[in-house]
């Protein structure tokens, strides 16, 4: 009788045990993608389950979504809205009618508010011009047309800065001739005034696009489009260390958080060479509105923060270290430059402030 050698049964044994390891690693495998499976269509079927954090992660993936499906690539602008839209924006008190009309003027849409040509005055600027997260009916615009009796355009946009609207306003007053043309200037303005300026060198004609790409790739922006759990792992990375605090007092909630790009600006009033950029462009829109025999004015927005200062230095980690005054400064600053070139303009920190 001859009996199998050692290797011979080794040999039996690794077959026998093959069709196991395959089973058993298609088994992980679809476990893997049933559980990524459920975890990407959760969050969509049953949002109410999620975490409050997590929702919110959602909704501004969802909203940089949206925005950019409303935009259009500018060769001069960097972008523009899109003319026609009727969409409902995610926003964070829940979604928000967005409707957009055709302005006549090289394809150029803006937010329809309910006001008609010809218009009496246009308002230029960023999100807080457009009225983000906003009802047309708490739109500030909106308010002020009917409370005044101005027919006024909102071609504000968000992510704009004080260079492409100084470009819009090229554009647009030879043809719109309004009588008052009102810029809201936002001090992150600061630092979007040097992008746009070191995108109009870059040789590319969509400024959305260009700007992508410093953060992200194709691959990864496709990801952020379509995964949630991508969405999460995205954000941890880019927001893990961003230090929030959440104050709740009665009907007061506030998200106060000191960003780089106001801390930064801040802590360099009068120093930082984006200030020669954005006085220029302030200059230019005033020389620009002035051509069309419309008078300019600024109206200075203040961050959240820098409104409720009394709030915000006693829980921010850094709060301590700035005055009022120093938050004020660059505001100040933008105020004495308009003052010393005779721009009319409404630094309104003190009212909202005195509100808050």
């Amino acid at each position: 009788m001859r009996y199998p050698s050692a290797l011979t049964r080794s040999t039996e044994n690794l077959s026998s045990t093959r069709p196991k390891r395959r089973f058993a690693i298609a088994a992980v495998m679809l476990s893997l993608v049933f559980s990524v499976a459920v975890l990407e269509s959760l969050p969509r079927l049953l949002p109410g389950l999620m975490p409050a954090k997590v929702r919110t992660v959602a909704r501004i993936y969802d909203a940089r979504n949206s925005w950019e499906s409303m935009m259009r690539p500018d060769r001069e602008l960097g972008f523009a809205l899109k003319p026609g839209l009727d969409i409902e924006f995610p926003s964070e008190g829940g979604p928000v009618g967005v409707r957009t009309a055709d302005l006549g003027i090289d394809g150029i849409g803006y937010r329809d508010i309910g006001t008609k040509a010809p218009f009496d005055t246009v308002a230029v600027g960023d999100s807080f011009t457009f009225c983000d997260d906003s009802s047309v009916d708490a739109c500030w615009a909106k308010l002020l047309s009917d409370r005044a009796g101005l027919s006024i355009a909102n071609l504000g946009v968000n992510g704009y800065s004080n260079l492409a609207e100084t470009r819009l306003l090229a554009k647009v007053l030879p043809t719109l001739k309004p009588k008052l043309v009102l810029l809201g200037f936002f001090p992150n303005d600061f630092k979007d005034n040097v992008h746009f300026d070191n995108w109009t060198r870059s040789g590319t004609d969509d400024y959305w696009t260009w700007m992508r790409r410093k953060r992200r790739s194709d691959v990864s922006e496709w990801f952020a489009q379509n995964s949630f759990l991508y969405r999460l792992f995205d954000a941890a990375r880019r927001y893990g260390d961003r230090k929030t605090v959440d104050y709740k007092n009665g009907d007061l909630e506030l998200v106060l958080r000191s960003d780089d790009w106001w801390w930064g600006v801040v802590q360099r009033s009068e120093v930082t060479p984006t200030y020669d950029l954005t006085q220029q462009a302030l200059a230019d829109a005033d020389s620009t509105a002035k051509s069309s025999g419309s008078t300019l004015v600024v109206l200075l927005f203040p961050f959240k923060e820098q409104v409720y200062w009394h709030i915000a230095r006693e829980h921010l980690e850094r709060g301590g270290e700035l005055t009022e005054d120093e938050v004020d400064a660059p505001l100040r600053t933008i105020g004495d430059f308009l003052d010393s070139r005779s721009i009319p303009y409404c630094d309104l920190t003190g009212a909202l402030r005195q509100e808050a």
